[in-house]
């Protein structure tokens, strides 16, 4: 198995790797050009150089092929972890589908208030008991399936407040603006055009 933490490392050292070569890609020629001017310099020299920069030429090549196959294998490494979990909640959630009414039936029934269906308790006095929790229970259920289910009821309130928000601080703007006319330029108010 592929060890993913390795692979973002790996891409570091051979994107810095790619910078090295490239600096030498753009540093050899100006050293060639410069050099075969001199009489001191061979011309085994230069075609020694030539030969330096099609090689960097070609590891950069090489080095960038690599960068990029690396960074498909770890995209297709997130790919299938992605796919592993997904598969996982897939199966939680059908756990969850069995188990979650289950759950509620036993809490509904386990509940210590009287009026409980099914027990023998026929006292009138603690008979609501059962059904009252029943109407909490409900009304609560109510509760979380509108903030689950209207989000946009949600999304409208909170834009109606901002904006009522704004137009206040824009009026009491204009309020303050207005008065600093009214008063006059030499009192140190604005300006009227």
């Amino acid at each position: 198995m592929l060890d993913d933490r390795r692979f973002p490392k790996m891409h570091l050292n051979l994107q810095r790797l790619l910078q090295v070569i490239a600096h030498g890609e753009a540093v050899f020629p100006r050293v060639k050009e410069k050099c075969s001017a001199k009489h001191w310099f061979a011309s085994e020299d230069v075609s020694a150089l030539e030969e330096l920069i099609g090689r960097l030429r070609r590891l950069k090549e090489n080095v960038g092929f690599l960068a990029n196959r690396v960074t498909a294998i770890q995209a297709g490494l997130d790919s299938w972890q992605a796919e592993q979990i997904n598969r996982k909640l897939y199966y939680l959630s059908f756990l969850s589908i069995i188990f979650l009414p289950l759950s509620v039936v036993t809490g509904v029934f386990g509940m210590n208030v009287g009026g409980v269906p099914w027990t023998g308790q026929n006292d009138p006095k603690i008979q609501d008991g059962f059904r009252n929790v029943l109407f909490l229970c409900l009304a609560m259920l109510l509760l979380v399936l509108l903030c689950f289910l209207f989000p946009a009821l949600y999304n409208r309130f909170v834009a109606w407040q901002r904006n009522r928000s704004i137009q206040r601080s824009w009026s009491l703007n204009r309020r303050s603006f207005l008065r600093r006319t009214i008063n006059g330029p030499e009192r140190g108010g604005y300006l009227r055009i």
